[in-house]
């Protein structure tokens, strides 16, 4: 029995220990938090590493279909994200975003990267080297299946993660390119795509393979700007400009 003068130092040493066991817990949840996250990533950049290595993005057609190694990517995500019940709901939407944001920084930088200033790096695909008016267009129906999956997984906002790469496919695509890059009209620019970056853009251009260098090239359609040699050097000339 508790004596009445121990009383309070006793309710003192019991809210002490709750607290510090909470604590633990909490360290506890965060660690196997970033142990999941890392496990994750890692499978995220081993998948995007064997998927892209030499992978041919002078597409000269566009499909219907999302790229394999996004439905990969998908199908690997969705698995991970249904065995997440015991996770508490913050970790549970933390983990999605962290993952899908892992996702579209990757993309972004193998798209827009240029290849001698990563050559050092070891065990990771290098960004692209050329690309064609399809091969975007194609990464954009890839970004709509990330988004389509984000959507199906009930965590609000969670395809906002794909926003900077979808607005580089859309632009890059976007008939209206050549009036948006000049100066003047850098507001409409930003209100359209409001994360876009002009050196990204630019070292796009610098990779993008023209219509004139293709006897397979073909000519821009309402929902397809198609480049050719000329117009590539104009635009990349105008977006210099201005970095």
């Amino acid at each position: 029995m508790i004596r009445s003068d121990q009383m309070e130092e006793t309710f003192e040493y019991a809210e002490s220990t709750l607290k510090g066991a909470d604590k633990a817990c909490d360290n506890q949840v965060g660690g196997m938090y970033s142990l999941v996250y890392e496990i994750c990533r890692n499978k995220i950049d081993a998948h995007l590493n064997y998927a892209l290595d030499g992978f041919n993005w002078i597409a000269k057609t566009a499909r219907t279909n999302p790229n394999a190694y996004c439905e990969g990517l998908v199908g690997y995500l969705g698995g991970v994200f249904a065995s997440l019940g015991p996770m508490d709901e913050g970790s549970r939407a933390g983990l999605h975003f962290s993952c899908c944001g892992h996702i579209n920084e990757r993309l972004v930088k193998i798209l827009t990267d240029r290849p001698e200033e990563v050559s050092g790096l070891q065990d990771s695909v290098p960004p692209v080297t050329r690309i064609d008016a399809y091969g975007l267009k194609n990464l954009g129906r890839d970004v709509e299946a990330f988004e389509e999956f984000a959507m199906s997984t009930g965590v609000p906002e969670l395809k906002e993660c794909f926003q900077e790469l979808k607005c580089l496919t859309s632009i890059m695509v976007d008939n209206e390119l050549p009036y948006l890059i000049k100066s003047e009209n850098a507001a409409e620019r930003k209100r359209r795509y409001p994360l876009i970056s002009l050196p990204k853009i630019g070292n796009i251009l610098e990779k993008y393979v023209g219509a004139g260098m293709s006897l397979l090239g073909g000519k821009s359609t309402a929902d397809l700007l198609v480049l050719d040699k000329k117009e590539i050097s104009t635009l990349l000339r105008l977006v210099r400009q201005q970095c």
